[in-house]
């Protein structure tokens, strides 16, 4: 998920009260799907991006579904790259 950017400094933002509506989702996950093609432009079907499905770099499922936990800030570095 993208960043949010204010205008404003962070300061400004997180003291102003003009919206009311709280918003909580603890430990939801997003249920977000792909689209699959083959590589002659075909249509397979859809398929939850859980599991490692759109990141480079595997590591535990666990570890990669934690991109999709809502609110959840995730970052995933490679160190080396294996051929």
């Amino acid at each position: 998920m993208p960043w949010l950017y204010y205008q404003e400094s962070a300061k400004t933002v997180l003291a102003d009260i003009s919206i009311t509506t709280n918003y909580e989702f603890p430990h939801t996950k997003l249920g977000l799907m792909a689209s699959v093609f083959r590589l002659d432009g075909s249509f397979v079907g859809y398929r939850q991006v859980t599991g490692g499905l759109l990141q480079l770099c595997k590591n535990s499922d666990k570890f990669m579904d934690a991109a999709y936990v809502f609110g959840t800030t995730y970052q995933h570095k490679v160190s080396k790259i294996i051929l």
